[in-house]
């Protein structure tokens, strides 16, 4: 078993090392020879479009997190009071299978903060 998560470690490390050896390459100007002033000026939106777009997205990405953070503190309210109720007996069969129940909660929550990070790059991308 040690052996295998070993070797499995070190493909993932050598998969991303020569993943982000390859992005390295930057193609860049002088900043002297570039006018900022005039960069975007063919590319700007007159109809609202983008501002629509990105307070619909918006609404969709916050009920998205509303909805994980709400089924991670269910699960863990439902798993305490199974815990709670439960017989002296049948606490430790809740307990091994709590681990699962813990680590899904941690992931929706962490889904959730990646979600916000997703928004507040859309909003700032914009501005």
């Amino acid at each position: 078993m040690k052996k295998n998560t070993i070797k499995l470690l070190s493909i993932v490390l050598i998969a991303l090392l020569l993943i982000t050896s390859t992005f390295t390459f930057v193609n860049a100007d002088k900043a002297s020879e570039i006018d900022i002033n005039n960069m975007y000026s063919s590319a700007e939106d007159t109809t609202g479009a983008s501002d629509s777009m990105n307070r619909i997205i918006g609404s969709i990405i916050t009920v998205a997190q509303v909805v994980g953070i709400g089924v991670a503190i269910i699960m863990l309210i439902v798993l305490a009071i199974k815990y709670i109720s439960a017989a002296p007996s049948d606490k430790a069969e809740i307990k091994k299978h709590a681990v699962v129940y813990v680590v899904g909660a941690i992931v929706l929550f962490a889904a959730s903060g990646i979600l916000q990070i997703i928004k507040n790059f859309a909003g700032n991308v914009h501005a």
